[in-house]
């Protein structure tokens, strides 16, 4: 039950908070004086850990590693 009651809770949350957090950690890791472009790099790790069967997006609960590097690249250049 309890279990359940947390999964609904962090269901929630949906790609475009996730790419909200992104932002933030840009945002964050800008402010403490730590480069950015490691967040992409992080984005390339996942990416390839899913491999080659990875889900398509519209079916997965999280934004594509790939689209989440370019948002992560814009937000770069729009704090810059």
């Amino acid at each position: 039950m309890v279990g359940s009651i947390g999964q609904q809770k962090l269901l929630k949350n949906g790609r475009n908070d996730e790419l909200e957090s992104d932002k933030l950690g840009v945002e964050l890791m800008m402010y403490a004086g730590y480069n950015p472009e490691a967040m992409i790099e992080v984005m390339q790790i996942l990416k390839a850990a899913a491999g080659p069967n990875r889900v398509p997006e519209f079916e997965s609960t999280h934004p594509d590693p790939e689209n989440r590097i370019q948002k992560i690249k814009e937000v770069i250049v729009s704090y810059r």
